[in-house]
């Protein structure tokens, strides 16, 4: 009879757990120190089902406030979907005020250009102001960022302790964002950089001051990489529960990398003419700051000459007419060539992968060719027997080897063969090349069926023996039988 002291229902401590490597302690849960969490197995809590009501009881205290523990995969799934949706929702915060703060840049920069105001004048104090109030404002949301991912590394990793999540290689991606995100010019004078500017007509150089919060607000195109993080949080790759459990199965991380290539594999042109598009403008306009404020009277201080030199240059042609004057332009022209040759041979990938047969247009193709060559083989083929049966028949009538006819039918003989052999070896490469991994799997799967097949039959046949052996045996005792 069942002990009517047993729960009917067991608590949730008594079934097995969704972590890595070993058990995690319940009633170690609410401890912060990383040596109390290394030595937490000696506090299993046993699973004796005579004290199983304290055992629920004792596993319930321990979950803390609110009832939740990180080894209820429940709640932990629960909570990853909230830290993830918060993710996203920081995610679009950091890129709004990264574009915000780009956008402020640019009308302060272009206003200077137009000769609306100086750097040092009040109207350009303020926009610097609004631009370094929105980098303080992305410097905090980044780090939310971070503390959102640590958060959500230890609910899927059944951590309990912050310092089991972070790593050396966290702190350090931090930091660098940090350094790009705080990238900005300041609202008041912080003075000038001296570079060393060619002169194209002595081939000698000269110093030149350029101001250094315009070197900061070309380096504040540098936040742009949060786009790709944006681009990550907003994938379906990411939303999608199922896709990320087969990943974590397969041991497929899911980054900006993998949705880079999942979108290069379904809008290749799409994705290709954004990148280009974009390093266009980014490089254009960078290109005429810097020729602006290093060489006022250069030849590409102007958006539509820098654009060309730009697309000259992304392009790969240099004709040469126009050059940078700056230390500045000249890296800005480095840095587009070295993305117009990236984008370029993506480009001539997709194109390729675009011009490539399908399987059943391959098997159409391939289907017409050896028609069309067995046809030649065999035209040439019977071009051979006629002209061998006319040289025979002139040979019959007398006419010797040196005769015109006899040489000219020779000549088309030889020809014929030739095209015979070649149109043969042409469609055995045809017939070679066709043979891909599904042929050979094919090819596999048949002789193992055949195999199988052979080995039935093997096995009827060794069976009828073993009967048949039987029968003569019988007969043969029978025979000894009647002769005694």
């Amino acid at each position: 009879m069942e002990d009517m002291t047993s729960p009917l229902v067991k608590c949730e401590e008594e079934y097995p757990r969704y972590t890595d490597d070993h058990p995690m302690d319940i009633r170690a849960i609410n401890t912060t120190t990383l040596d109390d969490e290394l030595d937490s197995p000696s506090d299993i809590i046993p699973t004796n089902s005579d004290n199983s009501l304290a055992h629920c009881a004792g596993g319930r205290s321990a979950m803390g406030a609110g009832g939740k523990s990180f080894a209820n995969l429940g709640y932990r799934l629960r909570e990853r979907k909230l830290l993830i949706e918060k993710k996203r929702w920081i995610v679009d915060l950091e890129v709004g005020l990264a574009l915000i703060g780009i956008l402020i840049m640019v009308v302060d920069t272009e206003l200077y250009f137009q000769s609306y105001y100086t750097i040092d004048s009040l109207p350009s104090q303020w926009l610097k102001l609004m631009v370094s109030i929105s980098t303080v404002v992305l410097l905090f949301v980044v780090c939310m960022y971070y503390m959102v991912d640590m958060q959500l590394r230890m609910v899927e990793l059944g951590l309990r302790s912050w310092r089991l999540a972070v790593s050396k290689g966290f702190v350090l991606k931090l930091l660098i964002e940090i350094l790009i995100c705080c990238v900005h010019p300041l609202p008041i004078h912080i003075g000038t950089l001296e570079l060393k500017a060619p002169e194209k007509a002595t081939r000698a150089s000269h110093i030149v001051e350029d101001p250094l919060a315009a070197v900061l607000s070309i380096l504040m195109f540098m936040r742009l990489y949060l786009i790709a993080r944006f681009m990550v949080v907003h994938s379906n790759v990411l939303i999608d529960s199922a896709v990320q459990s087969l990943g974590t199965l397969s041991r497929v991380n899911i980054n900006a990398q993998f949705v880079f290539r999942a979108l290069m594999s379904t809008c290749p042109g799409g994705v290709l003419g954004i990148i280009m598009v974009s390093v266009f403008l980014i490089g254009s306009w960078t290109m005429r700051a810097c020729e602006t404020h290093s060489a006022p009277g250069s030849d590409t201080h102007t958006i539509s000459q820098a654009m060309w030199l730009t697309a000259v240059t992304f392009l790969t042609l240099g004709y040469g007419d126009l050059t940078p004057s700056s230390r500045c332009g000249r890296f800005i022209a480095i840095w587009t060539g070295l993305m117009g040759v990236g984008i370029t041979a993506l480009c001539v990938a997709v194109l390729a992968r675009k011009l490539e047969q399908t399987r059943p247009e391959k098997y159409v193709h391939t289907f017409l060719r050896r028609m069309r060559l067995d046809q030649r083989h065999k035209n040439a083929a019977s071009d051979v027997l006629k002209q061998a049966l006319m040289i025979w028949r002139l040979k019959r009538a007398g006419l010797p080897e040196s005769n015109a006819q006899i040489m000219h039918h020779r000549r088309k003989l030889i020809d014929a063969t030739a095209i015979m052999r070649s149109a043969k070896e042409v469609s055995s490469m045809v017939r070679e090349n066709t043979v891909g991994i599904i042929e050979v799997a094919n090819s596999v799967n048949e002789i193992y069926n055949l195999v199988k097949t052979i080995k039935d039959e093997q096995r009827i046949i060794q069976t009828r023996l073993s009967s048949l052996e039987v029968h003569i045996m019988g007969v043969n005792k029978q025979l000894q039988i009647n002769k005694s």
